[in-house]
């Protein structure tokens, strides 16, 4: 590589990473969990054994992920201990995506590539959740990496010597995430786009030894889909499809926030104009400058495009909620690789210098990319707290409870959470059917948690003067709590409440008749 030495490529590398860390450690330690951390929690609690038995039913997804967690919290069982787990996967992601881009772009390129990657708020968040995103990222790096090793590069001087590491990584990635197996359908089209036929045979023969040694784990998939598929089913589109993965790629391209909420923000609307108008003028170029566009970029983008494809019928078969920002990680690597390469291809002549047309776009995209994740970061926890806002739920109830006052939480999913931050001495409820409700009707629609409702209910104590009620924000901006309003009414006076984030808390006293 030329233009930075190996120490001074080290140098920043290790000076990304830091950033990193400087970023996600104090996080880590402050944040409180939300219920998909709760439920990791709660699945991994009580060793292998146990997560080896009901992982993969009660999370409905690839079990790997949790076998190791549940034998990493035998050291320590802290929220800081479980978190740490996927800011090593970060930070070794962080490494290995320098060695990669290095591999593919010379020097500065690929530090520019890489502190996109170190610093996107995605990986920042994905450091931060007890969830196992932050693997698949490491792994399809990993993966990537093999591949590159055993099947694309002629050059290599080792070929087939790791074949087995890289049949034991795919084997591993579809015991973690069954969206990763996206990617490895996508390398196979790398090599068909570029012809190497010899090359796309042997990769699958692998995928075919890959595939038997998933077989043991076919009926669970087969199980979760039908469980997932179970409760009511909103209209898909190929409208709607393609605008959930719009939506994606624009997060992944020019972050306006991880989890922006409505579309008629300015700052979202300004980063949509900015993205389409960036396409069209670079699509220009692409076909001004086409005989410069290299075989590495048509490479990685028909992995995109399968992994957009992928995502894009499991949208049609599981519902638009499993195709959320944090379910297409898959797609993370390769669509910042793409875009490194196709700018890469663009943005320099034969000499490899970059052309007047770079030395003007490239510092003025940085200054973007710079604001956009400076926004995102700012935006990305707000009041320094997740969802649900657990903590300070627990310590409101416990200032101003009594005993006999059961705390009901709505939805029953989120009653993991609470646990970890509320320490007083009255029932938490429901205690039960955690796991056990599918959507029964339009999302936020008056019969969509009907019987979580009428379940729920029924675990309140009919003895009980008074009891504390936390629902989360369906019931805050949606139809889909109307039931649970109407019971309250008929049945109780509210006494006191009080908002957090994307959660309220009611203090309710029973009605006498």
């Amino acid at each position: 590589m030329h233009g930075l030495s190996d120490k001074s490529k080290a140098f920043y590398v290790i000076l990304l990473i830091a950033l990193h860390l400087a970023i996600v450690l104090p996080l880590a330690y402050w944040l409180n969990i939300w219920a998909d951390e709760a439920s990791t929690l709660y699945t991994t609690q009580h060793g292998i054994l146990n997560a080896i038995q009901h992982a993969a039913t009660d999370e409905k997804q690839a079990p790997l992920y949790f076998w190791i967690m549940s034998l990493w919290r035998t050291i320590s069982g802290s929220i800081f201990f479980a978190r740490l787990f996927s800011v090593i996967c970060s930070v070794a992601a962080i490494k290995l995506f320098s060695g990669l881009a290095q591999r593919f772009f010379e020097s500065r390129a690929a530090l520019l590539a890489t502190a996109f990657f170190a610093l996107h708020p995605f990986l920042i968040w994905a450091s931060l959740e007890i969830r196992v995103y932050a693997a698949v990222i490491l792994l399809s790096i990993l993966i990537i990496r093999f591949f590159v090793s055993e099947f694309y590069d002629q050059k290599e001087k080792h070929r087939h010597a790791q074949r087995g590491v890289f049949l034991l990584l795919a084997i591993t990635a579809l015991y973690t995430n069954y969206y990763l197996g996206f990617l490895l359908a996508g390398l196979f089209a790398a090599l068909l786009i570029t012809r190497k036929w010899r090359d796309a045979r042997d990769y699958g023969f692998v995928m075919v030894v890959a595939g038997l040694a998933f077989i043991p784990q076919l009926l669970a998939v087969r199980s979760q889909i039908a469980t997932n598929t179970s409760g009511f089913q909103d209209e898909r589109s190929v409208i709607e499809g393609l605008r959930l993965l719009w939506h994606h790629f624009l997060t992944f391209v020019l972050p306006a926030g991880i989890f922006p909420y409505g579309d008629g923000s300015p700052i979202l609307v300004l980063r949509l104009w900015i993205v389409r108008v960036a396409i069209v003028v670079l699509v220009i170029f692409a076909v001004r400058y086409r005989p410069s566009l290299t075989t590495l970029t048509s490479a990685l983008a028909a992995i995109v495009f399968v992994v957009f494809a992928g995502l894009f019928a499991a949208y049609f078969l599981l519902g638009p909620d499993f195709v959320e920002i944090r379910h297409t990680s898959v797609l993370f690597v390769p669509l910042i690789l793409f875009i490194a390469s196709f700018f890469v291809d663009l943005f320099r002549r034969n000499t490899g210098q970059a052309n007047g047309l770079g030395r003007f776009t490239i510092p003025a995209a940085g200054l973007l990319v710079l604001l956009s994740f400076s926004f995102s970061l700012v935006a990305l926890y707000p009041n320094m707290v997740k969802r649900g806002d657990w903590e300070r739920v627990g310590e409101f109830i416990e200032q101003n409870e009594s005993p006999g006052q059961p705390i009901i939480v709505f939805t029953t999913f989120d009653v993991l959470a609470l646990p970890y931050y509320y320490h007083g001495g009255n029932q938490i409820l429901p205690d039960e059917k955690v796991f056990a409700f599918e959507p029964e009707a339009a999302f936020g629609s008056e019969n969509s948690l009907k019987l979580q409702t009428e379940f729920v209910i029924s675990k309140i104590p009919t003895d009980s003067e008074s009891i504390w009620l936390v629902v989360n924000e369906k019931c805050l901006t949606t139809e889909a709590c109307v039931p649970l309003e109407n019971f309250v009414q008929a049945n109780y006076t509210i006494e006191k409440e009080q908002e957090f984030y994307l959660e309220k808390v009611f203090f309710l006293r029973k009605k006498h008749q």
